[in-house]
């Protein structure tokens, strides 16, 4: 017992994994939020993601076990390009601390893209630190979803009739569509969006 007691505490106070189970809580709380506002719950990835942060955590466990019982600095294996953003005076990475790193950048990179796909106006952000830690590992989620979001399909009436603001784009780039009675019901692209008022110009013109 003295042993789970002291590897407990160990991982209590190590800042990295710490900061792992953070972010694991606000990649699933964006994820969430971003499958209520694209209406896409689908409980197969939902599962799937499920089981790799619970997996993730459970070796951060077994990892830290492993530091108990062997000293092992791997600081030599992280980047001098990013040593300068560890903790002040952390001059030993250990295996838990180690993976947890590469845990985090992942991490950190869905949480943006669901904050992106969630309307907020990251994606600038998010490319920057895509690329910044793209240079130091593969292991990070795919962006094709983030470039070629859903959009949901409607049925478009081209009218002069629209709402106030109604031609204003949204953070994620899309623009507002709206019923008769000026509910919104779906958006479309911001080009589909000019390609329909070039359109209405066209005929007005004509």
């Amino acid at each position: 017992m003295d042993i789970v007691k002291m590897l407990a505490t160990a991982m209590f106070h190590n800042k990295i994994i710490e900061l792992v189970v953070i972010a694991v809580v606000m990649d699933t709380v964006f994820g969430a939020a971003r499958a209520i506002k694209h209406r896409s719950f689908n409980s197969s990835m939902g599962i799937d993601g499920a089981i790799r942060k619970i997996s993730m955590l459970i070796s951060l466990v077994f990892l830290s076990l492993i530091d108990y019982i062997v000293d092992i600095n791997l600081i030599g294996f992280i980047p001098e390009g990013v040593r300068s953003y560890l903790p002040e005076g952390m001059a030993v990475v250990g295996l838990a601390a180690f993976f947890g790193l590469l845990y985090l950048c992942y991490e950190i990179v869905s949480i943006l893209k669901n904050m992106t796909l969630c309307g907020l106006p990251v994606k600038g952000l998010w490319a920057a630190v895509r690329k910044f830690l793209g240079a130091y590992t593969e292991e990070l989620p795919d962006g094709d979803e983030l470039e070629e979001a859903k959009v949901p399909s409607v049925t478009a009436t081209v009218t002069d009739n629209v709402p106030e603001g109604a031609l204003d784009v949204n953070p994620d780039g899309t623009v507002n569509v709206y019923d008769e009675e000026g509910n919104v019901v779906g958006y479309i692209t911001k080009e589909k969006a000019e390609e329909l008022a070039a359109q209405v110009e066209k005929v007005e013109t004509e």
